[in-house]
């Protein structure tokens, strides 16, 4: 079963991309990575679709 996986800058803060793994993948220096429920995935979209171009973990979690 594959897992939706937020990949976030860990100098901003901001959602660069969403990724689909059967595991949560491994952090970085520079990427951190968060389960992306799929509430938060039809948030980024719509905060997407509206133009806002950088979104963070925040803005996106209820």
């Amino acid at each position: 079963m594959l897992f939706s996986y937020f990949a976030i800058s860990r100098d901003s803060g901001n959602i660069i991309h969403i990724t689909l793994r059967n595991s949560a993948p491994t952090d970085t220096s520079t990427v951190r990575y968060s389960y992306a429920s799929q509430a938060s995935i039809n948030r980024y979209h719509a905060l997407h679709n509206e133009g806002q171009d950088l979104i963070s973990l925040k803005n996106v979690t209820l």
